[in-house]
């Protein structure tokens, strides 16, 4: 029983980590199942599930880094800048409305940052979109291993 409730928060994690490109979360997921079938002796794996989980962390992982690259060629601003500008943009938003009210701060801050960001607004809503599809990708194989070792793996 503990070792279900430590695998299963081990894949949870995992699956929180699908949504960052940096962190592996299909590979964590795999490691628990792993973990359990060490624990178990294995006894519940069988040869078919075993292929099909390699199979969608390699899809997830391989086939996301590629998708992404391929999503994200042509585009005139960095994944990086995207993502960093974002951040940056809600967070001084949020800060200004705080230090001044709503009202003041949101007008403050698009008179100060709107200038800055609006000319490439629509690039850094498109890589955003881009990289929310390559999320969404290794998400679904994580969900998709999650429910594959639930039903076969637990059993």
């Amino acid at each position: 029983m503990f070792a279900k409730l430590l695998v299963t928060f081990i894949m949870l994690v995992g699956l929180v980590c699908t949504t960052s490109v940096a962190l592996s979360g299909t590979l964590i997921i795999l490691l628990g199942a792993v973990l359990y079938g060490a624990v178990t002796g294995f006894l519940t794996f069988a040869p078919w599930t075993s292929a099909i989980l390699l199979t969608l962390v390699i899809t997830a992982e391989f086939g996301g880094r590629v998708l992404r690259t391929y999503l994200t060629r042509k585009n005139l601003v960095s994944c990086s800048f995207s993502v960093n500008g974002m951040i940056s943009y809600v967070a001084g938003l949020l800060a200004c409305n705080a230090l001044l009210g709503s009202s003041i701060g949101l007008i403050c801050w698009h008179l100060i940052a709107g200038k800055a960001l609006m000319p490439r607004g629509d690039h850094v809503v498109q890589v955003l979109f881009h990289l929310s599809t390559v999320a969404a990708l290794r998400f679904v194989c994580g969900i998709i291993m999650i429910l594959l070792i639930n039903i076969y793996i637990f059993m």
